[in-house]
């Protein structure tokens, strides 16, 4: 027996009703809790620093709404609790429950028959007022919006814990951008030197602050200066006079020295006499220029030419034996020129790890450190000049030059062999009027290509003997004195460099930049 349309529609009203009452209930109670903890963690944030009280609080409230509301429809009643709630609520005296339970029937009797009958004319005349309200009563919405106030209120007040917070999330993106210019580094560098600086950033990037990635930067700086070879500076000049002098004199053709080396190899049964004996002579120059410096490479390259020397006086034989010294003294020479190439990318890596600690250094001091008075006295200027003459010549002949540094009066020098220093004059630096004209400049050596070669053999003795294939070729000539204004940023940022390599306390770093800033023109 289907149900009548008036009960039906009557209880399905009613059960919206009940639903839309449970919600409101439920979300109200539960966002009551979740501001009320809210407005407590936001709170506690404004003291201390809790970067994630605010998204916290916000989740919390979310939650609580979303909590509700899957809960009361969940929870939802019945159609026959529904009915059961409309009888007691309207007073239907079971009428609408009955009706439920005999529409289940598939035939009624007359007496059951009647009874639906009348819950059909009394359901047609009522509504759902006086029906359970779907707001609720009592104190719980204006606690909960005296919740959600204190917690925007408290949200938006301003604190000492917002400027830690900004402050440590400028300093992290310091470090982050000190990380990335690292790994940009690493992806141009050798493998052993890049594996370092991949190390170096991930480290920086666990720094919670800036003295922590200073010191992660400085033991870097320290570790890469460490693993530098002592011999790779003139391992380094002798290989580039090596390309250079066979680049200008090549033994073969080829754009590099052990291409040179291997087309030589190659092309050797198609040399004269004449040219073997000039390539032996060469090979043993440049070998006993290597002496010291890189013996294995030294030693195949001698060993090439004697070969080169045999092969000239027509051993049997002795052209083979060439064609592979010429092979072996190519693959040092590679071998060399690979540890000099890590070298000059470790040296590299260090400068960058020296401008990102110097970067950092100085983000430390102005966020953290507070500024240190500035003030010199009258009467320390005396300071002592020191001068240095540097004689430099080839071929024969050259001028010679000399530097000057004077202390505490700025940088001087002459050419002639003698250092300018005294007391600080009136004035500051290029304007002042009392200053000498040629205190304002400094020497600036020239810079010069390979010229001729002259050796000088050493007796048993250990003393030097007579120059051999000196040949008449001019010196090298000084250049004119430079203006003190161009070369100030140069010395500057040289002291500047060398403090950041050694363990200098704070206050001789402050007077070293003090320094610099008297003298800056």
């Amino acid at each position: 027996m289907p149900l009548p349309d008036s009960v039906d529609i009557l209880v399905r009203l009613a059960r919206r009703r009940l639903l839309a009452m449970s919600m409101s209930n439920l979300v109200l109670t539960l966002l009551g809790a979740a501001a009320a903890l809210a407005a407590l963690l936001v709170g506690i944030a404004r003291y201390l620093v809790m970067p994630w009280a605010e998204p916290l609080a916000a989740g919390l409230l979310g939650g609580g709404v979303l909590a509700g509301l899957v809960v009361a429809i969940l929870k939802r009643p019945s159609r026959m609790a529904t009915a059961i709630r409309v009888d007691r609520r309207l007073g239907g005296f079971d009428r609408v429950s009955t009706a439920m339970e005999l529409s289940a029937k598939n035939a009624l009797n007359e007496h059951e028959f009647r009874q639906l009958a009348a819950a059909d004319r009394w359901s047609e005349k009522r509504d759902l007022t006086g029906f359970d309200r779907v707001w609720p009563r009592g104190p719980l919405p204006a606690l909960v919006v005296l919740g959600l106030l204190a917690t925007a209120f408290l949200s938006f007040v301003p604190a000492p814990s917002d400027v830690a917070l900004a402050e440590r999330r400028a300093t992290q993106e310091l470090i982050e951008d000190e990380a990335d210019r690292l790994e940009q580094l690493a992806e141009e560098s050798p493998e052993d030197v890049a594996d370092q600086l991949r190390v170096l950033a991930e480290r920086l990037r666990h720094a919670e602050t800036l003295e922590q990635a200073l010191t992660e930067l400085g033991e870097a700086r320290q570790e890469l200066a460490e693993q530098a070879e002592p011999s790779d500076l003139p391992r380094k000049t002798a290989l580039a006079g090596l390309e250079q002098r066979l680049r200008q004199d090549p033994l073969a053709q080829g754009a590099g020295a052990a291409e040179q080396l291997r087309r030589l190899a190659a092309d050797l049964a198609s040399k004269t006499t004449e040219e073997l004996t000039a390539a032996s002579e060469e090979l043993a120059g440049r070998a006993e220029d290597l002496g010291g410096i890189d013996q294995a490479l030294a030693d195949a390259l001698q060993a090439a030419a004697d070969a080169l020397s045999q092969a000239a006086d027509g051993e049997a034989g002795a052209v083979s034996e060439a064609a592979g010294a010429l092979e072996n003294a190519a693959a040092e020479l590679d071998r060399a020129e690979r540890e000099v190439a890590v070298d000059q990318a470790r040296e590299g890596a260090e400068k960058a790890v020296r401008d990102a600690q110097e970067r950092l250094g100085e983000a430390n001091q102005a966020q953290g450190q507070p500024g240190q008075g500035q003030g010199q006295g009258q009467g320390q200027g005396q300071g002592q000049g020191q001068g240095q003459g540097q004689a430099s010549g080839q071929q024969g002949g050259g001028g010679g030059g000399s530097q000057g540094a004077g202390g505490q009066s700025g940088i001087g020098s002459s050419s002639g062999g003698q250092g300018s220093g005294g007391q600080v004059p009136s004035g500051t630096g290029d304007d002042d009027p009392a200053r000498d004209p040629v205190r304002s400049q400094v020497f600036d050596p020239t810079e010069f290509g390979l010229g001729a070669e002259v050796r000088v053999p050493m007796s048993p003795d250990g003393r030097p003997g007579d120059p051999q294939g000196t040949t008449s070729g001019s010196g090298v000539e000084n250049l004119a004195l430079t203006p003190y204004a161009e070369r100030f940023a140069d010395y500057q940022r040289t002291a500047l460099e060398s403090l950041d390599s050694m363990s200098v306390p704070s206050q001789l770093r402050e007077l070293v930049r003090l320094y610099f800033t008297e003298l800056e023109p």
